[in-house]
This record gives structure tokens, sequence and C-alpha cells, in this order.
């Protein structure tokens, strides 16, 4: 477990599913999803079971370091190049937790995790274009755009661009 501050992250263990399961189908969360299928309960222990798998692609549960079985969100850190030092990162925060806080906490935490002992170079993640409020988050962590996928994204019956936003290892430090 990684603790920051009062957060911290932690593996996803088969009691996490059913809770994970709900935040990937809330309509609040799947719509800024790339995949839009609902997970049953039986495509959730699959996907956990395979988790281990991935070598280049970690997920987390996000709870508080003093209550870790009360989870806040989930963790994923994707795309890892070992080589290169740089990965992609996401999260998602239940609805109770959102507006709180958290989302902003959990990405200095990750960004802490990454940069200060992962040792990344590199850090990205991607928004599409019709969720102002996260870039508007983004920012404020230190993320700053450095590319577009022109009409990459298809929600609410038209072609969205999906802005990917970037922060670099001496950038974070300088923050």
């Amino acid at each position: 477990m990684f603790i920051y501050q009062d957060l911290s992250f932690r593996v996803i263990e088969k009691e996490d599913l059913e809770i994970l399961r709900k935040l990937h189908n809330d309509p609040s969360t799947w719509m800024n999803l790339l995949n839009i299928d609902f997970i049953d309960e039986e495509d959730q222990i699959e996907w956990w079971k395979n988790l281990h798998k991935k070598k280049n692609d970690q997920r987390y549960v996000i709870c508080f370091a003093e209550k870790p079985e009360e989870i806040i969100g989930r963790l994923r850190i994707q795309n890892i190049n070992w080589l290169h030092k740089n990965c992609e990162i996401g999260l998602d925060i239940l609805p109770e937790y959102r507006g709180k806080g958290f989302g902003k906490k959990s990405y200095e935490m990750v960004l802490e995790f990454l940069f200060n002992h992962y040792n990344m170079h590199m850090v990205y993640l991607k928004v599409a274009d019709f969720n102002p409020n996260a870039k508007k988050l983004y920012e404020k962590v230190g993320f700053k755009e450095t590319g577009r996928l022109p009409q990459f994204y298809f929600r609410h019956g038209k072609y969205w661009d999906y802005i990917i936003m970037s922060m670099l290892k001496d950038e974070y430090q300088k923050a």
C-alpha cells in the first residue's frame, strides 16, 4: 500500500470487485471511458483474475490511509514503458466522493509515486474534449496539453477530440 497524506492506493482484492463494478457501470463514469460496455459480476471477476498477467498495466483501488477497506475510487497505471520511462494514468472517483478534492489529491499521490519511486520520466493522460472539468483538474495538477487525436471519441451523437496531456519529471519537481 502506498500512502500519501490521508489517502493511499493498494492492490485490488476480491471483496473490492462489486464496488468497482458499480463504479464502472455508473453513467457518470462510463460516459468518460473508451469502453462503454456494462460489466456484469462474471466479467468483473474474469478481469480481476487477469490483472496479474499484465506487467505494463496496473490497477489499484484508492482508499483512505487509515481505513484501507473504504474505497473512494480506482487508479489505472497503463502502457508502462520501462525502457523509455513513461506511462499513462487515469482514475475514477466514486460519485459520493466527487467534488471534495479527492481527485486532485489522488493525482498528486500517483505522480509522487511514479516520479519519485518508479523513476518515470514522463506521465501522460487523455481526456475527451467534452469533459472540460476534468481538463481543468489536470491543468491544476500540472499537466499540459501536448497533442490531440482528432474526432477520436464518439459520445452524445458526435465525434470529439481526445486531448493528450503530459508532465515531465522536471516539471513535476519544479511545481
